[in-house]
């Protein structure tokens, strides 16, 4: 049984980053796989909407819920967990209307949830999706229910998105400059704002001819619950979160596959986790080609067998040496990534697969390599080009 990597035994919550398409969502996938195995009660919880998680994990009904591995699916492959795994999607309305259920008086509760505004903010304002992920994981850290949390965030520059949402959406919405402007306005009657609207200000003249006096209503309905009611209690918990994630109770790694392009998104996101003082635990490097000897010359006439085929050897030949450039490409790629970092920072290479990972099966291939810390030393290899430049 493999075991839980030991660089990452200390962390409560794993937050797995990188660009799209490096198969992030498959290596948090496989870290909750070994927490479980471990004996820690795990929860793997996923920003992206897409149901990738789900699909890895066997997941039918995938919702806000937490949803529960079974243990039959560890034993199907003979394996016995001593903890529990569980898997969940962040849906930004659910969290957004609980926390107004949590912090609203039944009144205003009401008041908020039939407010036009709000829904449209609950739902569609940039930021929300990212805001509210982390409001659940407080929520979640905060009840002590799981012992290992592995975050799947959205692809990479999102994912600072996500560390920066909480003071984008909480400035966004107690912004000094929309109060100088509004509040005056919040503060009149209906038919005083009617006739405003109307005869005094050009401004909420041609609000009014857009979007009509009930919209601004609404707008300013929502404003004054949120200034009232919820704008400090959201400012105070994503300012928790923050502390928590920059505690030693987190590790951020950074997910990247050989190539140069998610390689320079491992690089941005490396720095800025750095420079955001935040705990980074590494880089995970997917997809790796193994190095291959060179390419093999045909036999001579005599030693060919019978059905011998020259132009279905020559493409073998071809797509082999097309491998072993990838190979070669790759490894030289996880080595200059190891020199630019030091010999401090821990690099795991994956290797690629033969089939696609999209089960238990694949998640147990996954999992042999991230817990096995004592990676193979790389070979003396020439630099070569980029696969772009070959």
């Amino acid at each position: 049984m493999p075991d839980f990597p030991h660089q990452y035994k200390n962390a409560r919550i794993i937050v797995c980053s990188g660009s799209g398409g490096v198969g992030k969502t498959t290596i948090a996938a496989t870290l909750g796989l070994l927490g479980a195995l471990a004996g820690r009660k795990t929860l793997v919880l996923t920003i992206d909407p897409a149901r990738r998680l789900a699909d890895t994990l066997g997941i039918a009904e995938f919702n806000h819920q937490a949803q529960e591995i079974g243990a039959a699916r560890f034993e199907s492959l003979g394996l016995r967990p001593a903890g529990r795994l569980f898997a969940m999607r962040v849906d930004t309305k659910r969290v957004f209307d609980r926390i107004v259920t949590r912090h609203a008086s039944p009144a205003a509760r009401e008041k908020i949830f039939a407010n036009r505004f709000y829904q449209h903010v609950s739902n569609n304002l940039a930021g929300s999706h990212e805001y509210m992920a982390m409001e659940l994981l407080h929520e979640i850290h905060q009840a002590q229910t799981y012992d290992l949390i592995i975050l799947d965030t959205p692809p990479s520059r999102r994912a600072l998105d996500f560390l920066d949402a909480p003071d984008r959406l909480t400035n966004l919405l107690g912004h000094r400059f929309f109060w100088n402007l509004f509040r005056p306005y919040l503060q009149i009657s209906k038919w005083s704002l009617q006739l405003l609207t109307t005869f005094t200000s050009p401004f909420f003249k041609v609000f009014n001819q857009m979007f009509g006096v009930q919209t601004f209503e609404d707008i300013g309905d929502f404003f004054r619950l949120w200034d009232d009611l919820l704008l400090d209690g959201f400012r105070k918990r994503a300012q928790a979160v923050k502390e928590l994630l920059a505690s030693d109770q987190a590790l951020f790694l950074v997910i990247a596959s050989p190539m140069s392009g998610p390689l320079r998104e491992a690089h941005f996101l490396h720095d800025a986790l750095v420079a955001g003082h935040m705990p980074f635990g590494g880089f995970i490097v997917n997809r790796v080609h193994p190095v291959y000897a060179d390419v093999p010359q045909p036999p001579s006439a005599p030693d060919r067998p019978l059905a011998w085929d020259e132009t279905l050897y020559t493409k073998l030949q071809a797509n082999f040496e097309r491998f072993r450039r990838m190979g070669i490409d790759d490894n030289v790629a996880v080595a200059a990534l190891k020199q630019r970092l030091g010999p401090e920072t821990p690099v795991v290479a994956i290797p690629y697969f033969e089939t696609d990972i999209y089960d238990f099966n694949g998640l147990i291939k996954i999992s042999r390599h991230l817990s096995n810390t004592e990676q193979k030393r790389e070979q003396d290899i020439p630099p070569r080009r980029s696969r772009g430049d070959s």
